[in-house]
């Protein structure tokens, strides 16, 4: 089975925020956007909103960033897993991160990053839009490129 990775198509997010509420209920019973593991941006300029998530890199800076051994990759989802008690808050992970997508708990001291909650991403599940995904690399990469590919052209969408 080919690896499978968060994909958002930012063009199809209507903002409405659901991924967050069903992310922040998962992980921690309760919908508090400080408490989710995604995130959605709004761009004042463009008024587009863009899902800040983990794509689960390949070759994961957080994890070489965190002094402590605190964060390690799940072998069966990719997903970057974390040991809360290894974690000491030292932040490395969040700076290292390339997407923006790690931050740290408002109540506790340890960093918040996507699990892919264990292969079936509630946040995928509840979009929708399905601006979110969970594609199979290669076709997630397909639609990265189209993406970034649209963005050299000016934003023209020549589906």
């Amino acid at each position: 089975m080919s690896r499978r990775v968060l994909t958002a198509e930012p063009e199809k997010c209507i903002g409405c925020r659901i991924c967050e509420q069903w992310c922040s209920l998962t992980h921690e019973g309760v919908v508090n956007p400080a408490k989710t593991r995604i995130k959605i941006f709004k761009n004042e300029e463009t008024g587009k909103n863009v899902p800040i998530i983990c794509t689960q890199c390949k070759k994961p800076a957080c994890i070489a960033a965190c002094p402590e051994g605190a964060l390690t990759k799940d072998v069966k989802t990719g997903a970057i897993k974390i040991d809360k008690a290894k974690c000491t808050a030292c932040r490395k992970c969040v700076y290292a991160c390339p997407n923006g997508a790690i931050s740290m708990h408002p109540d506790e001291e340890y960093a918040q990053i996507c699990n892919l909650c264990h292969g079936k991403p509630k946040c995928v599940e509840n979009c929708p839009e399905k601006a979110i995904q969970y594609l199979p690399i290669e076709q997630s990469d397909r639609i990265r490129k189209s993406i970034i590919g649209r963005k050299a052209e000016g934003g023209k969408n020549h589906d």
